[in-house]
């Protein structure tokens, strides 16, 4: 027969008058609070400047879509562009040259920083002739030589589709070579600065000009904007 200080020692003994906590010694629940205080994205109000078809086929169809970065208000430079476009998942880039000629970009897969690239198909290029309307459906250039390659994502630098299809703001040193240093200013990209070259990685424009940026190779941009799904970017 057990005895009754057996029995008890079978149940924990409790106090109704004592206080219980969730606390613990690793702060979780302060993260948390941080977390909390996490400040929404802002984003610039202004019309949408490409016409909804042209994304009918891709993860931003039917979706709400706001210009997380402008860069005429935002910077120019690749690190304002990263601030206000990293973990905003799939997005539209638009470029205007100082030339005023119009072209733009698909990302599937957003920008993050991360010194890669990605292969895929979902990406294209396009751009609208001189003499068209924003209303206009642009000119689509899709991908061609297989999926590999066809985006890079480098910290120092702006968007980037394919080895030479389109770059905005390219990086000023090398990217992973070791020769950037530890100033992590150094060497990034200027997006009044873009250059396309067409028939490798994207394919030609109708009119046979071998660039997305106008007549020639290389452009100087008076703005560039970024357009993404406010719902998508809430999810990262």
């Amino acid at each position: 027969m057990d005895s009754p200080m057996a029995s008890m020692a079978a149940y924990p003994i409790i106090h109704p008058w004592r206080r219980t906590t969730t606390g613990c010694f690793f702060d979780w629940g302060k993260s948390r609070s941080s977390e909390q205080q996490k400040q929404y994205p802002k984003y610039h109000e202004t019309d949408l400047p490409f016409p909804q078809s042209l994304i009918a086929k891709t993860h931003l169809a039917g979706r709400e879509l706001k210009c997380c970065y402008r860069a005429s208000v935002d910077g120019f430079s690749a690190t304002d562009f990263h601030i206000h476009c990293d973990f905003k998942g799939p997005c539209v880039i638009i470029g205007h040259t100082d030339k005023s000629f119009k072209f733009g970009a698909f990302n599937p897969e957003g920008y993050r920083s991360t010194d890669d690239y990605y292969d895929t198909f979902d990406a294209f290029l396009f751009y609208w002739m001189e003499d068209a309307v924003a209303s206009y459906r642009p000119i689509v250039l899709p991908k061609i030589g297989g999926s590999g390659a066809a985006l890079f994502d480098y910290a120092r630098g702006g968007p980037q589709f394919g080895a030479d299809g389109l770059l905005i703001g390219p990086p000023l040193a090398p990217v992973m070579g070791g020769f950037a240093g530890p100033d992590s200013n150094f060497g990034v990209g200027d997006l009044r600065r873009a250059k396309s070259r067409l028939g490798l990685s994207y394919a030609r424009r109708k009119d046979g000009k071998e660039s997305i940026v106008g007549d020639e190779i290389r452009a100087d941009l008076a703005e560039v904007m970024v357009f993404c799904s406010p719902y998508i970017a809430s999810l990262y």
